[in-house]
Formats: structure tokens, sequence, C-alpha cells
């Protein structure tokens, strides 16, 4: 799948019924508001399918004119879990009233808060048994008034995707080797995220660090990396495959939310290769 569809949740107000009253007072008709997921077929998140049993987001909701805050929210880093069809949260929260006008943020993974504009964020190393632990999604739905509906939140992807697709040139004869493992180099690891932006900043003072890829089948091949501009001349990306080692230098600026897609050309049964970008770089959200 070369591009992600965006993530869609909903929190969503269930109206608690009020029974023998002849009139209902303000506090009896605020909703309890709880997460639950909506069109599963069409919702994706870091994988190619969609969210996983036991994924867990933060969320915070704000009254307006109030700004986002560590604390002091009227919801501060509440955790929801998806179960594999819900969402579960806090079935207690309710709308802090009927007039009420709130902003919602939230993002994936859950991580305990200290800084909101500068929260620390870290992608794997080892990213081969898949990428969604080191992606980070952010959403916010803002001014949203008191309503019995359901209210959207929409994710996006914060960070870069480097898709490395294997491509038999001209000279090459025989199937594409299936020992094959992909490194990329020289990415700093860490960064801060701003929640209330979804802007993820690379340390400034972060080493170069290598990655080790997700294989998703014999042909391709990703990473997820924290946006960044590599200099000229730097080792970028390594094939390891039949005992033979391909090392690539190059530079290149990887931007948020894009996914870029590389072609790695084998030739002459892999004794020379080519690494090109594949005419493919677009929108991962």
């Amino acid at each position: 799948m070369n591009a992600m569809k965006r993530i869609s949740i909903i929190a969503t107000c269930v109206i608690v019924a009020v029974a023998c009253q002849k009139q209902v007072s303000d506090k009896d008709v605020i909703g309890t508001m709880s997460i639950r997921f909506i069109h599963p077929d069409a919702v994706t998140k870091v994988t190619n399918t969609a969210f996983e049993n036991g994924d867990k987001i933060g969320l915070y909701v704000v009254e307006t004119p109030a700004p986002l805050q560590v604390s002091g929210n009227y919801v501060n880093n509440l955790q929801a879990t998806f179960n594999g069809t819900n969402w579960t949260g806090d079935e207690s929260l309710k709308w802090p009233s009927t007039t009420s006008i709130c902003d919602l943020y939230a993002y994936y993974p859950f991580m305990e808060v200290g800084s909101i504009t500068s929260a620390p964020f870290s992608v794997k190393l080892d990213q081969s048994a898949g990428t969604g632990p080191s992606d980070f999604l952010w959403g916010k739905t803002a001014s949203q008034a008191y309503t019995v509906e359901a209210i959207p939140l929409q994710f996006s992807h914060k960070l870069s995707k480097i898709t490395l697709q294997l491509v038999k040139g001209p000279g090459y004869v025989g199937d594409l080797p299936s020992n094959a493992v992909f490194y990329v180099h020289s990415i700093v690891p860490d960064a801060t995220v701003d929640l209330t932006t979804g802007s993820v900043t690379k340390d400034p003072y972060g080493t170069g660090r290598t990655i080790a890829c997700h294989k998703v089948n014999d042909a391709t091949y990703e990473a997820v990396i924290i946006p960044q501009r590599l200099p000229s001349r730097t080792p970028l990306f390594e094939m390891v495959a039949n005992g033979v080692s391909y090392l690539v230098e190059g530079s290149f600026n990887f931007k948020p939310g894009m996914n870029y897609t590389f072609d790695v050309t084998l030739n002459t049964s892999t004794e020379s290769i080519r690494i090109e970008i594949g005419g493919e770089i677009e929108d991962w959200n």
C-alpha cells in the first residue's frame, strides 16, 4: 500500500436516560463520553491493515478558550485502548456542560507526558518486527460544541516513511534474494513532539544511528524515521544479501508526513546494485 489512509476514531456521547422527571436540568442531560472505533475496513494506522488489538492512544479535552497544558485540562492524557473491535477508556467521563466548546487532541502511541510542547519521542533502531511502535500520529478537533453525535478525530502521520523496493535490472538473472536485509544509516532516532500542533523536531544534539528495516516481502522493505536532512556523502542505505554487503552514500531531506519510495535495482545476480528514487514521493496520510 503506497499511501496510508487517514486514521479516524470518534468520541461519542451517549445520553444518560432520565426517568420520572418533568424538568431536565443541564446536569442531567450531559452525556457520557467514550471512544469507539468506526468503519474498521476503511481505517488504517501504521500497518497496512488497521489498528491492532492493544494499541493505545492518548486523549486530551480542553474547554476553550483555555490552551492545552500538561495538567489542568478538562481531560488529561486519557489512555484509550483498542480491544480489536472498540476503543475503551473511562466510561465515567462527561461533558463539562451542554454549552461547552471543547478542543480535542489525540496522539499515538500513548506515553507519559511531562511537556506538552517538547515531549521526548524516539523511533526503534530495530524495526524488523514492524514499524508500528515507531510511528507517531496526531489529530485535533477544534471548537467542538456539545453533541450526542460522533466527534471525528482525523489522525495524520508526523514522521517520515522509507520504502525500499527491489527491482530486477536488465542484467539480473533469477529470483529476488529471499535473505536480503536492509539498513538505513546515519539517522538520528530521537526527537521532541509538540502535542499542540503535532510537529516533530529532531534532537539537535542527537547522533546518527543505524535502523534495521521491516521486511514486507522479498521485494519490499520499510522503515519509519524522524524527519531530518542528511548531508552529502553520508552512508544512507545498505543491503546485505547472499553474504555480500552493498552500501550506498547519499544526501536527502526527509520531510514529515511523506512516504519516500526508493528503487533498489539489482544487476548481474547481485554483483552490483543501483539505488535511486523510484518516482514516488507522496503524502503518507
